[in-house]
């Protein structure tokens, strides 16, 4: 099924930007990712099968694309010798920021496809069911996904992991 990547951009680019945005929290990395998504479905457009929507399509590259970024962040940090610009955060901006790195911890415990499944059921609030037509899964998968990632976190907490 050939796709028009440019009426795509033109209907679904601020979705994806949004996307983008919730999930990599910075504004630079958020719109370069975002043109990263585009150049991905330019590229691999021969491989959608129309069997899902193309917005459910878009989210699942735009996701998997944001996880990866995340995880190449972490594997290959910034130059330390570089400080950031002071930014002046509110009690409540630094706990979001402390909750996010405690998840983005978390969520390297498991592997992608289960990382997958973590995020869109408990940020963006799918079902299991929609869960799994993203990533390719049965609903009873996705669920059963979410079940062993929670309980191998409840049993087995990391070292450093606060109490909740």
């Amino acid at each position: 099924m050939a796709l028009d990547v440019a009426d795509l951009y033109r209907r679904y680019g601020d979705m994806v930007l949004g996307r983008c945005r919730s999930l990599l929290r910075n504004e630079a990395d958020a719109q370069e990712t975002c043109q990263e998504v585009f150049l991905k479905v330019h590229r691999y457009q021969s491989s959608f099968r129309g069997d899902a929507s193309p917005t459910t399509w878009l989210y699942r590259v735009t996701t998997t694309t944001c996880l990866n970024k995340i995880r190449s962040k972490k594997r290959r940090p910034e130059d330390p010798h570089e400080e950031p610009p002071a930014i002046e955060l509110n009690d409540s901006m630094l706990e979001g920021h402390e909750v996010r790195d405690l998840v983005d911890r978390v969520l390297q415990l498991t592997d992608e496809k289960t990382q997958a499944c973590v995020v869109h059921h408990y940020v963006d609030g799918m079902t299991h069911k929609e869960v799994g037509a993203i990533v390719g899964l049965s609903a009873a998968a996705v669920r059963k996904r979410i079940g062993v990632f929670k309980k191998r976190i409840a049993d087995n907490p990391p070292s450093w992991l606060p109490e909740l």
